[in-house]
């Protein structure tokens, strides 16, 4: 079985935001971050290089279809290398380390439990249910003593903001936030024809994620974005 440091994996690059989440060495790390700010792609190449070290990663989502866009993301990165194994079925890759990532919905909380992780993204989390952390993905990362990246945009000040706030007080953990100005590869113009559109909390919330203290009802963002 091939070391991970003799594999040869292009990743795509990171613009400054992702890259200070990617090297930051904390075991939690908790990101709130505005749409199109590119948390996709950072918890996808995360996941890739544990699977490098030879590592169990998972990547767990409020829904099969949110759990989809960061499988096409898994795959696009796996198509480039040689000796990989992907499993359609199983939303499973192998690589030649013998390290995998695999996708999961969080749709039955109870269907995660089982299984050792060395790391584990928690996708749009301000989204899922508080147990599927706290009773489920947190007991998986003890024996191996695994780190977490819990990425989303708020929603109000539940679960997700009370773990941000954690890092104020725990070593173990950091919080970062960032807003859909700060992808550089997205144009200022369009983020503020968005905000022309959206109603402001929603933009406070969706745009610069922030943690409202009520978040309420917001309904067709994607058909203004």
């Amino acid at each position: 079985m091939p070391r991970a440091r003799e594999m040869e994996l292009q990743l795509p690059p990171l613009h400054r935001g992702q890259r200070a989440i990617f090297e930051d060495a904390h075991r939690f790390r908790a990101v709130a971050a505005g749409r199109r700010f590119g948390k996709t792609k950072l918890g996808a190449l995360m996941c890739f290089a544990v699977a490098a070290q030879a590592g169990r990663a998972w990547w767990v989502a409020p829904t099969f279809g949110i759990a989809q866009i960061g499988w096409r993301m898994m795959r696009q990165l796996a198509a480039q290398v040689p000796g990989v194994a992907i499993r359609e079925s199983e939303r499973m890759i192998t690589l030649p380390t013998g390290g995998t990532v695999q996708i999961k919905s969080a749709d039955n909380p109870d269907s995660l439990r089982g299984e050792g992780l060395d790391f584990v993204v928690l996708d749009e989390c301000a989204f899922l249910k508080e147990e599927t952390w706290t009773e489920v993905l947190r007991p998986a990362l003890a024996d191996r003593k695994g780190g977490a990246l819990f990425i989303s945009t708020p929603k109000g000040r539940n679960w997700f903001w009370q773990i941000h706030q954690r890092a104020n007080y725990d070593a173990d953990w950091r919080a970062f936030h960032f807003t859909s100005y700060d992808n550089p590869f997205i144009d200022p113009a369009e983020l503020e024809a968005t905000r022309q559109q959206l109603p402001e909390r929603v933009y406070q919330q969706e745009i610069e994620a922030q943690f409202l203290e009520s978040a309420g009802v917001f309904r067709n963002i994607a058909a203004c974005m």
